[in-house]
């Protein structure tokens, strides 16, 4: 177990840092001088030179590369254009809003479809998977905007059960979590229904299975430790997959009820071409990508042990 976990931590660490030399050089190449960006058309020769130079940006691109990743090494991922605040600290401010939306979105998602996926494999053919099966599908259609909106005229407007807009007084604020996790989550739910769907009947027609059950052993121990078990790695595939997706699904959401995050921040920085700021969080949001796929790896060696052997 440690050799396969020794193997998968340097293959994140490799992977990090080509996506952290991606990033850098594909903002390189981008159009646009981001210092005349900043300062307008009309700043002189001679401002452009001295607020340039002030930002590293006049050395050489290799310098510039050596440069940034030893602030990564540091946490240090320099200064914003627009405001001179320091990116790390900005990132730091906003990320808890944004993996707090993503862990109780995938939470709800989860409730949600495992269950409902393990009931409508159960009772394949029957009312109870008809009706789960279209559910699932009219609900994966929804754009999560609309939801959202439709969730803030519901029980925001109407039924007033949690408040408009905004983030509350921390990113684990209930009250202002509720709504924008509940959208995020029963999107998210209802692809887990098909999928654990799928699997659970891929499992049941095994071999295996069918002999648990010629020996006497009851429906509901084949279901949970036999089937549902085996049907974990596909699911834990999506789920992982379904976690990458929720965190680019928050700008959105993020938008939508005005709460503070990353993909907030982003959307911001875009508009004012503060490139520092977009590297940055890029380079935070891939962290978390690098880090979700690690740890869906452990989870395979945890649920299969075959998977410590490749």
């Amino acid at each position: 177990m440690l050799r396969f976990v020794f193997k998968r931590t340097l293959d994140a660490i490799l992977t990090a840092f080509l996506v952290f030399s991606f990033v850098f050089f594909a903002m390189r190449l981008l159009p646009g001088d981001p210092v005349i960006a900043m300062l307008g058309d009309r700043a002189s020769a001679e401002t452009i030179a001295n607020v340039r130079a002030s930002l590293g940006l006049d050395k050489p691109i290799i310098v510039q590369y050596g440069e940034f990743l030893w602030g990564l090494a540091n946490f240090d991922l320099g200064q914003s254009l627009v405001n001179r605040a320091s990116v790390t600290e900005t990132m730091m401010r906003n990320l808890p809003y944004t993996i707090a939306l993503t862990i109780a979105s995938t939470i709800f998602g989860i409730v949600i479809g495992v269950p409902l996926g393990v009931l409508s494999a159960m009772r394949a053919g029957r009312a109870t998977d008809h009706v789960t099966r279209m559910g699932s599908l009219v609900g994966s259609a929804l754009p999560d905007f609309y939801l959202g909106v439709l969730f803030l005229l519901l029980f925001g407007l109407t039924l007033r059960w949690f408040p408009l807009l905004g983030g509350g007084d921390s990113a684990f604020d209930l009250r202002y979590l509720a709504m924008p996790a509940m959208t995020l989550g029963l999107l998210k739910g209802f692809g887990m229904i098909r999928l654990t769907r799928t699997a659970v009947l891929d499992v049941a027609g095994r071999d295996y299975v069918r002999t648990a059950e010629a020996l006497g052993m009851s429906r509901q121990n084949v279901i949970w430790r036999h089937i549902f078990r085996n049907a974990l790695i596909p699911v834990t595939t999506h789920l992982s997959l379904s976690v990458i997706a929720t965190l680019g699904g928050t700008i959105a959401i993020e938008l939508v009820f005005n709460r503070p995050g990353v993909g907030q921040l982003l959307v911001g920085a875009v508009t004012s071409r503060d490139y520092t700021l977009i590297q940055g969080g890029i380079v935070i949001l891939s962290v978390l990508v690098v880090t979700i796929n690690f740890v869906t790896d452990l989870l395979y060696a945890v649920i299969d042990p075959r998977v410590r052997a490749a």
